[in-house]
């Protein structure tokens, strides 16, 4: 078990680093902290009371006996050891509070109340109080002195009273403990939370991980808070005498790495938000970098040429003197230079991916990059906004290109699809904390091989003629440089194919 410990401050420390950047890190973190800080107190509790011997199967036993050995010289007493357990259960509450926290601003929609904020919080610091209240030595003291004052006929009802408190607070600290996970599986199984399926899962594993076992292993013999010691010693403490069980060192272990491991798979996920793994982010960072180089020198070769053009064009226009002529070179003029405006434009923004967020309602950027889109006569797009405004920081510009992208996309999807009923689905919704964007086409869709490339430059699954494959890497990079996120699902099963790109933008509070 100690050696354990020093497994799950490792993965406090990552947790800690994680917290910097996640609104999720620093939850986890605490909770890590005390499950740690409470098996400490465990172990002072041990070394006072009964005996602690690593099983013989165990690797690294002699380690895991020095780290044991090394903790226990600071030899607490038991009400000492007692408080720095209702610390590390603390701690671990607080973790929960601030987990429920950030589900609730990632639920859609929700009736929250100024009263019902202010109930919920009130009955959590009743219960946070009463526990530690009840649980504390000068609590074990007054019971103890308590017992022994009363008659022998009535100590047997104060012992069941007694042993009932207990068991309560146990259920009420299982209910708690596992709140944070059956919160996110009920808004998840109602579509009503804005997070991806992967988050999801990641998150209700260490969640429900960290749960259980807290509740397993410090609520659940051999380790509980027994109310008969109370009675004997006058202290809250499990100790019987006997030997702590293997089985208790075995399943912390397996436990603190299994810990670690979750926290550092899932780093991309919850706590970066990235779509890929580091290797295929830096993979297509150096695609997006040859991207830019090349259209800088196709845009560089074309503004050579509009600009012998506009030359040539300008000494046409003063040699010749028909009208007609004249006009015709006049409109040639005014299309070289509206061209070279536009590629002039182009290299500068080409360079650097500038981001100027101002906030703006998600809405009105959907429309915008609707109303730009020509959009043929058989192909219906059905919009379903959420009905109060959707405001978040983004860059209108950039934001409104990169969702015209996927209508693109959504659009030559569609016209090579050769179906009658050809539809668009655009639906905005929003929690406390993320903007929810979901664009849906019921198109041939992308095969399962090909829907990993999709998010690579130079990669489409249509005409390599028309379709070049840049729409979406660059609104993908759009999308996370404002600390966004995007999915797409697809499927080409027969009756069934869609394309479905899910976004997330952060959302930005803005008091009316």
């Amino acid at each position: 078990m100690a050696l354990s410990i020093v497994i799950l401050v490792i993965a406090a420390v990552l947790l800690l680093i994680y917290s910097l950047r996640s609104r999720f890190g620093l939850p986890l973190f605490l909770m890590n902290a005390g499950i740690s800080i409470t098996s400490v107190a465990v172990l002072f509790q041990t070394s006072s009371t009964s005996m602690y011997a690593t099983p013989q199967y165990f690797p690294l036993r002699s380690l895991d006996q020095d780290i044991f050995q090394l903790i226990c010289r600071i030899r607490p007493s038991l009400a000492q050891a007692q408080t720095l357990r209702n610390i590390g259960t603390l701690i671990f509450f607080f973790g929960i509070v601030l987990m429920l926290m950030l589900i609730v601003r990632n639920i859609k929609h929700i009736r929250s109340t100024r009263v019902w904020k202010v109930l919920c919080g009130t009955l959590i610091f009743l219960f946070l109080a009463a526990y530690l209240i009840f649980f504390s030595p000068a609590s074990a003291f007054r019971l103890y002195m308590r017992y022994y004052a009363l008659d022998a006929a009535s100590r047997a009802s104060f012992v069941r009273l007694v042993s009932l408190a207990g068991s309560l607070f146990k259920g009420l600290v299982l209910l708690f403990v596992l709140s944070p996970a059956l919160l996110l599986t009920f808004q998840y199984v109602r579509k009503n939370v804005t997070c991806f399926g992967d988050t999801f899962f990641l998150l209700l594993g260490i969640t429900s991980l960290y749960g259980l076992v807290f509740f397993i292993v410090f609520y659940t013999k051999p380790l509980t808070l027994s109310s008969q010691a109370v009675f004997l010693s006058a202290f809250w403490f499990f100790a019987n005498g006997t030997w702590l069980p293997g089985w208790i060192t075995s399943f912390f272990l397996l436990f603190s790495l299994l810990t670690l491991t979750l926290i550092v798979l899932s780093a991309n996920r919850i706590f970066s938000g990235d779509l890929v793994l580091l290797s295929r982010k830096r993979a297509m960072k150096n695609s997006i970098e040859d991207l830019n180089r090349n259209l800088k020198d196709v845009f560089h070769s074309e503004k050579n040429l509009m600009f012998s053009i506009l030359i040539l064009a300008n000494e046409a226009r003063d040699a010749y003197g028909t009208p007609k002529g004249l006009e015709k070179l006049d409109r040639l003029n005014e299309i070289a230079k509206d061209r070279m405006e536009m590629i002039t434009s182009s290299l500068n923004r080409i360079r650097e991916l500038h981001l100027h967020a101002v906030p703006t309602d998600i809405r009105t950027i959907v429309n915008q990059a609707l109303d730009t889109l020509a959009l043929p006569e058989d192909i219906r797009c059905e919009t379903h906004f959420c009905g109060d405004p959707v405001h978040c920081m983004v860059d209108e510009y950039h934001t409104r290109n990169a969702l015209k992208n996927i209508f693109v996309n959504a659009v030559d999807a569609l016209q090579l699809s050769g179906r009658e009923n050809k539809t668009i689905s655009v639906t905005v919704d929003a929690s406390r904390a993320w903007v929810c964007l979901s664009i849906r086409d019921n198109g041939p869709g992308i095969p399962r091989q090909e829907l990993r490339r999709v998010m690579m430059p130079f990669v489409s699954t249509k005409s390599k003629t028309s379709n070049w494959g840049i729409g979406l890497p660059y609104a993908f990079r759009v999308i996370n440089s404002q600390l966004g996120q995007m999915r797409i699902r697809s499927s080409d099963q027969e009756g069934r194919s869609y394309t479905q790109v899910d976004i997330l933008l952060p959302r930005e509070r803005i008091d009316s």
